[in-house]
């Protein structure tokens, strides 16, 4: 689920995107409006453009993946050369409701600025390879290695262990370091800012409010209802917050927006999903995470070694010392819940998303309790 969306006017409107390894011009693939106008000449030319001259003899296409806002497939490449045997295209989704969210939010325009800023950067956190990228606001045609065999997926209600998480903040320290600190007029037009943001969803997390005290009545502690209605009246101040520094963020970095691979040096988190990328403190990322994906037993008991993780990989003598991450967690942990609310009102009410939620927002609830983020909040505003 999409946790930021831009008002209107957001940066990013009319503009047209497309990058490969040696770039678009005469010959480059066309921009396909779904999956299944994929054939053998488009393959071809993608790959083309990434470095590999090859010629199919055919391919076939599997479903992978619920994404909100795509359409995302696995494609098996048939060939007798040398190269990919397969890749993962992901496309603009094609339920009518669905692109008219990513459209309104944006989604394209992030996802590809996102994967065009991160690409090849080696001391940058671990992303899927780039094979080709096009798109607009309207459209979006990116196409990565496939990592399917050689990794396992995050899943969101069984959540992740200790050493899961450890991998997932790593990444995020290299992500956050190489952008620290980013002024707002350096930042991509493209970046989500959260002022903006809120002028979309605080009305939202505030409409679901009293959609969550009838629908989850009997699932949710009444101490974690009223959580989430005390929630909603600092979201506007949350998102409105100033914070002495900022620099790129994930935005939406559930456990199920992350592939786990086994490494010589143990467990590596390699980051997907880049539709909400933006501006942020970091800890709205880590906080995120650490507050929806791990279990509350295991966030209680290991959530300040990980916090340590995170500063040390992040590095000392950045200008972000250890005692200002902790209190920007305490702060950013209700990043989470913002989201998980808000999902409540836009996602449908049926057993397999009221399920998800549910369990998000019991882990939620949780850490802003541990943590008193909102009066945290509060004293901040």
């Amino acid at each position: 689920m999409s946790s930021d969306t831009a008002s209107p006017g957001f940066p990013g409107e009319g503009r047209v995107i497309s990058c490969a390894s040696d770039g678009s011009g005469p010959g480059a693939p066309r921009l396909l409006e779904s999956l299944g106008e994929i054939d053998s000449p488009w393959l071809e030319q993608v790959l083309r453009a990434a470095g590999h001259h090859l010629s199919l003899t055919g391919f076939s296409i599997e479903p992978i993946g619920a994404g909100n806002v795509s359409d995302t497939a696995r494609i098996v490449l048939e060939h007798q050369g040398m190269g990919p045997r397969s890749v993962v295209a992901k496309f603009r989704p094609s339920l009518d409701e669905l692109h008219a969210h990513g459209v309104g939010s944006c989604a394209y325009t992030i996802e590809a600025g996102a994967y065009r800023l991160l690409a090849g950067r080696a001391d940058g956190c671990r992303i899927p390879e780039l094979l080709w990228l096009a798109g607009s606001d309207q459209n979006i045609n990116l196409v990565m290695e496939d990592l399917s065999r050689t990794t396992r997926a995050g899943n969101q209600i069984a959540g992740c262990g200790v050493a899961d998480a450890e991998a997932v903040v790593t990444q995020f320290a290299r992500l956050h370091r190489g952008f620290w600190p980013m002024a707002e007029a350096d930042a991509p037009g493209w970046a989500i800012r959260m002022p903006q943001a809120g002028d979309y969803w605080v009305p939202v997390v505030e409409r679901a409010v009293p959609i969550i005290a009838k629908r989850y009545a009997e699932d949710l502690p009444a101490e974690y209802i009223a959580l989430v209605a005390e929630a909603a009246t600092v979201s506007r101040a949350w998102h409105d917050m100033r914070h002495a520094a900022v620099t790129i963020t994930h935005g939406d970095p559930r456990v199920d927006n992350v592939l786990f691979e086994e490494t010589a040096l143990g467990i590596g988190a390699i980051l997907i999903d880049w539709q909400v990328t933006g501006l942020r403190n970091p800890m709205h990322d880590v906080g995120y995470f650490l507050s929806g994906s791990v279990s509350v037993e295991n966030r209680r008991a290991q959530e300040r070694a990980l916090i340590d993780r995170y500063a040390e990989e992040f590095g000392t003598g950045r200008g972000y010392a250890r005692n200002q991450i902790v209190d920007d967690y305490r702060v950013q942990l209700v990043s989470g819940l913002m989201t998980s609310a808000a999902a409540v009102a836009l996602l449908p009410d049926v057993p397999a998303v009221n399920q998800l939620l549910i369990t998000l927002l019991e882990r939620n609830c949780a850490a802003v309790a541990d943590w008193q983020s909102i009066d945290a909040i509060r004293r901040h505003t």
